[in-house]
């Protein structure tokens, strides 16, 4: 942890990722203008737009994500990592942590529509969730798969784990307060109290393998895995394959929590 910034800069690093998401908010507008007027010069139609909303959301997250990439890595020195893992070992350790979370999140969802029968805050929650991506599941799958699984959790990662993670830790002496308080706006970011809990605590986990191996690749690569379990493509959404992917995230929750023990643990071993 960086101890020689001044108080000034570590007050402005603490504001910036809340000054950073007002802007990202009005450059995400700006953007779909662009790209709305740029289509209509291509003669698209309002028909293909309208009912292909995923197609604006991926297209947007791809622009934000080049101009968001290029903001992080000007403003943020690129710090060594914790631990240092080899490429199979964090992409293995990204598919583990992106089922595991899953299946945390999984029994977060049980136990609200469980409860939700007897509490009518959370059966309009639960309502609102369920009707929460509908809009973007109309046209084709290929627009819902680059928003959800390819594009989406590239722009969220570089401005979560990245630009806000890394003002945080330039802010703070802390090595908790950035993964905690990067995890918690993340589920705030999200809008819905039910997708805000189970996002907060997927931010946190991430903030932290993000902290440890200090590589967006992969955080982005598990970020994408979780969300791969609940968009499947029309011709895999089958009971079988949906009860397959439960079984395989509540298996790997067990391997997540030991992953993130031994990065700590051997963390530790290189600190002292």
């Amino acid at each position: 942890m960086d101890t020689k910034k001044s108080p000034l800069k570590r007050l402005l690093f603490l504001f910036l990722p809340f000054i950073f998401l007002f802007v990202y908010d009005i450059l995400a507008s700006l953007v779909s203008v662009v790209i709305e007027r740029g289509l209509t010069l291509f003669s698209v139609s309002d028909k293909f737009l309208s009912s292909s909303a995923s197609f604006m959301d991926a297209s947007i997250a791809f622009v934000l994500s080049i101009i968001c990439y290029i903001f992080y890595r000007t403003v943020f020195t690129k710090r060594e990592p914790e631990v240092r893992i080899s490429k199979p070992t964090g992409v293995i350790y990204a598919i583990i942590l992106g089922f595991g979370t899953g299946g945390i999140s999984s029994l977060w969802l049980n136990g609200v529509y469980i409860i939700a029968d007897y509490s009518p805050f959370l059966a309009k929650q639960v309502k609102g969730f369920d009707s929460l991506y509908s809009d973007m599941e109309k046209g084709p799958y290929i627009w819902l798969f680059l928003a959800i699984v390819v594009v989406g959790p590239i722009i969220e990662e570089i401005l979560f784990r990245g630009i806000i993670f890394s003002s945080f830790e330039n802010a703070t002496r802390s090595s908790w307060f950035p993964v905690i308080i990067t995890g918690v706006m993340f589920g705030i970011w999200h809008g819905s109290f039910i997708q805000g809990v189970y996002t907060a605590i997927f931010g946190m986990i991430l903030a932290y393998f993000m902290k440890k191996c200090r590589s967006l690749v992969f955080v982005a690569f598990a970020h994408g895995i979780n969300n791969l379990s609940g968009t499947l493509p029309p011709s895999l959404d089958t009971d079988f394959t949906n009860t397959l992917l439960n079984v395989t995230s509540y298996v790997c929750i067990l391997p997540t929590l030991a992953i993130l023990y031994h990065l700590h643990r051997k963390s530790k071993k290189i600190t002292n």
